[in-house]
């Protein structure tokens, strides 16, 4: 994959100065010699002259073509234009180990299938993110059971987690898998189909890919948390559940507001996604059409799919079929977000051709969810 060709200053100028950097740390998970990220954007440390780099090439922003892309991956392109492509049922599940459920977000689910590869050999690393005290999200590559408690539980903010398989690479790490949001897989997923360079992606066995409706930007989360009457220092948990953006406190405290209220901390660039199911990952979970402790999980690929009934058999994870009326549920937010964000992308068309992506404008609308 790679029909667009640019630099870094092509980079700089398509997409880092024009709003749409997801901050996913896919440009320069590869080139550390030349990009770092300071204010969770991506900084040139010094220029390069090249005509075609790597960190266009990867970078999800710049191009991105969806049905090739799942052509690929995949086999074939999808059939549920919401959802993505998937084989078999989706699911509800949660894990089975006491302790990885009082760490977890909501049903334990990644964290039970990360531990349950590592102690089988499977992989040797998974790339994950964590939170510092101050709630900077960071990559993180786990490598035990403990690693993957440590960073277990969402962050709702971003993090460059595709550096991090950079960061696993370079380590020497053989068999790796990445979990991360949407805007994640697509730049792994670029960079393992990229026919111009070659980073040894072909060590990225799994990629886990998060539901996500948007992240928040660091210092507008801050300002909002002080007008709730906390800090991000005295923060716990985030959760988001029944249209209520909740804080759980150190202390204990539990702090709601209406998510509508949030709305002013969305990052910017979350603005012109339309992925919501991470619908170019192996599997995706997340909590939403599943009951409280349980995660919704979708597989999308053989491997995916043996894996969680591998997992399922071995007692890691207990699972049941989502009902129509749960699925119609994940569909709906799906929808929400594709259509909610069609209109900011058709007015970024103009000046980025389609955006990011390289579709058919007679097409654009049916990908994102229209009739």
């Amino acid at each position: 994959m790679g029909k667009d060709k640019g630099n870094i200053t092509d980079l700089e100028a398509e997409v880092i100065y024009n709003g749409l950097c997801c901050y996913c740390g896919t440009c320069g998970a590869f080139c550390k010699e030349y990009i770092t990220y300071e204010n969770e954007i991506p900084v040139t440390k010094k220029k390069c002259y090249e005509i075609h780099g790597a960190c266009y090439d990867f970078c999800p922003r710049t191009f991105f073509a969806p049905f090739e892309v799942e052509r690929a991956v995949f086999g074939e392109v999808r059939t549920d234009n919401l959802l993505g492509y998937y084989k078999g049922d989706i699911l509800t599940a949660r894990a089975t180990d006491d302790a990885i459920i009082k760490k977890a977000q909501d049903g334990g689910v990644v964290s039970a299938l990360l531990v349950y590869l590592l102690e089988q050999g499977e992989i040797d690393a998974a790339v994950v993110s964590k939170t510092s005290e101050d709630w900077v999200a960071e990559p993180f590559v786990a490598t035990n059971r403990a690693d993957v408690l440590a960073a277990a539980g969402s962050k709702y903010t971003q993090c460059p987690s595709v550096s991090g398989v950079g960061d696993a690479l370079e380590q020497g790490y053989k068999n790796v898998a990445l979990v991360g949001l949407p805007c994640h897989i697509q730049g792994m997923r670029k960079v393992q189909l990229s026919t111009g360079f070659d980073v040894g992606a072909d060590r990225v066995k799994l990629l886990i890919g998060l539901l996500c409706s948007e992240t928040f930007d660091m210092p507008m989360l801050m300002t909002k948390l002080e007008e709730l009457g906390t800090s991000i220092k005295e923060v716990a948990k985030f959760n988001i559940k029944k249209g209520s953006f909740i804080v759980y406190t150190k202390a204990g405290k539990e702090i709601k507001t209406p998510i509508k209220n949030m709305r002013g901390c969305v990052r910017e660039a979350c603005d012109y996604c339309y992925d919501f199911a991470a619908e170019f990952a192996d599997i995706s979970v997340g909590s939403i059409g599943s009951e409280l402790g349980w995660s919704t999980v979708i597989t999308r690929t053989d491997a995916a799919k043996d894996l969680v009934e591998r997992a399922q058999k071995a007692g890691v994870i207990e699972t049941k079929k989502l009902s129509e009326e749960q699925v119609n549920a994940v569909r709906k937010l799906a929808s929400y977000k594709k259509q909610g964000n069609l209109k900011r992308i058709y007015d970024k068309c103009e000046p980025v051709r389609i955006l990011n992506m390289q579709v058919e404008p007679e097409k654009l609308e049916q990908f994102l969810g229209g009739e």
